[in-house]
């Protein structure tokens, strides 16, 4: 992550002003762990639907180096297991608020699309045969799910819209060496990431054009986490410097967040944004509104990584040591 390339710099030069410290919070946070499976002891999470639901994959803490022993598959619904998948695959990467989960399965080593309902129900996706292998990343509430084809040498987007089931449509690629989905919103606007030479970060919109996120300064790039109705917030960089960073559906510049910030991965349902930032020399999280703090999340841990802001804003949804972990407003 761009993080890990700035966090010298930071953590020499940056820290948050006295005016910021001054933010008066609303909301009392705390904080619940969310269930986990028998016998497992270690989750990650990869979507959340801003409600209920979400996905990601337990197991067990290795005895050593990284990962998670034993993965598998799993969704919650409001902090309880409802699915656990019995095997390594599918592999689950998103999950809307009907409980619908995308991700891929393995069938004669070819990666296979699929959506997985709560029921456990595999089901795969509608495919061109000229496709080598595709795969699903995203979906949002409105069931479109989004993923990659590769047919030879050749990579394709491709999405499967939720008010057509059993079609899909090809999307042109940017010419870039890599593109990383990162979200989709309920208009089916697709924002993904590549490298820095290539512009940071892009967004599909409504009108079928790809457009570059804009970045201000020298050698300056935009990287986008999140979009919703329109709005992403990302990181902003240069060559000298970083910054949290909101843009419009047109991949517009509307502001950058500087004070110490970092990035922005999550927006609530009330357009609150929720990032980092360092203060002193520790990476915080925080919640901007209109590039102000309006909480400084101070009872927040350390260790809590968020996922996502809950439609209604009162629940900020993440990982603490290892754990799907919510904090709730009260």
């Amino acid at each position: 992550m761009i993080f890990a390339a700035v966090l010298g710099l930071a953590m020499g030069l940056l820290s948050a002003p006295a005016a910021e410290a001054a933010a008066s919070a609303t909301c009392t946070w705390t904080p619940t762990a969310w269930e986990m499976p028998s016998g497992a002891d270690l989750a990650t999470v990869d979507g959340y639907d801003g409600s209920r639901y979400a996905v990601g994959v337990t197991g067990k803490r290795p005895p050593w180096g990284g990962g998670i022993a034993e993965p598998r598959g799993t969704v919650w619904d409001n902090g309880k297991v409802v699915l656990r998948l019995p095997d390594e695959v599918p592999h689950l990467r998103d999950v809307n608020s009907a409980g619908l989960a995308v991700g891929d399965d393995v069938v004669n080593d070819k990666f296979i699309a699929v959506a997985v309902s709560v029921g456990g129900k595999v089901t795969p996706l509608a495919r061109d045969p000229k496709w080598d292998s595709y795969s699903a990343w995203l979906v949002n509430n409105a069931g479109d799910i989004v993923g990659f084809a590769s047919a030879g040498n050749k990579e394709v987007l491709v999405v499967w819209p939720g008010k057509a089931p059993g079609t899909y449509r090809e999307l042109p690629v940017p010419n870039v060496d890599y593109l990383h989905l990162t979200d989709v919103d309920e208009q089916g606007r697709i924002v993904a990431q590549t490298d820095s030479g290539s512009g940071g970060g892009f967004v599909w919109d409504t009108d079928g054009q790809w457009r570059v996120l804009t970045a201000q300064g020298t050698g300056a790039y935009g990287t986008p986490f999140a979009i919703r109705n329109g709005r992403m917030v990302g990181s902003a960089n240069d060559d000298t410097s970083y910054a949290a960073a909101e843009w419009d559906a047109r991949g517009r510049l509307v502001r950058t967040i500087r004070g110490g910030a970092t990035e922005a991965v999550a927006i609530g349902g009330n357009g609150t944004v929720g990032g980092y930032r360092f203060v002193g020399s520790e990476q915080r999280l925080v919640l901007w509104r209109d590039g102000k703090v309006v909480d400084p999340l101070t009872a927040v841990s350390w260790a809590f990584r968020l996922v996502g802001i809950s439609d209604d804003e009162r629940t900020l949804f993440g990982v603490e040591s290892g754990r799907p972990t919510q904090y709730r407003c009260s």
